[in-house]
């Protein structure tokens, strides 16, 4: 078993290998495939067989600059998407006690505590003084 090992990390030296992507489109695949299993589309095994085509070929290829470029756009996506559910649940964490206003200048997220009434804000950001109104 050893032997079989080794030979296997011989071969995937220099390769891509595993990275977010490629487990992000292993998840879709298997979806895919339970999907399948109800539907029975010859169209949805094609699109399967190609996923399952391109996730081989991220695996094994060479060219690693070009897989990481992928990989940083797909991570890039991926943050934007989380970020924007995590500040939501902030929000809604949060309702009680802060305002999450936008700063007139820099359009920047701040948090500001919620007490009703007129206050002066000062962006951290861009340093811009604003007026804010907190009715609620």
């Amino acid at each position: 078993m050893n032997r079989f090992l080794e030979k296997l990390r011989q071969f995937m030296q220099g390769r891509n290998g595993y990275d977010a992507l490629c487990y992000f489109l292993f998840i879709i695949y298997t979806l895919m495939v339970v999907i399948n299993l109800f539907v029975s589309s010859i169209t949805m095994y094609i699109i399967e067989l190609l996923l399952m085509g391109y996730i081989i070929f991220r695996v094994l290829s060479k060219n690693i600059h070009r897989r990481q470029k992928e990989n940083l756009f797909y991570l890039k996506i991926q943050n934007s998407v989380f970020g924007f559910f995590i500040r939501q649940k902030n929000k809604i964490r949060d309702i009680r006690t802060h305002r999450y206003i936008r700063c007139k200048h820099c359009k920047a997220r701040l948090r500001v505590k919620r007490r009703k009434g007129k206050h002066n804000v000062r962006c951290p950001r861009c340093r811009g003084e604003f007026e804010v109104n907190i009715r609620l």
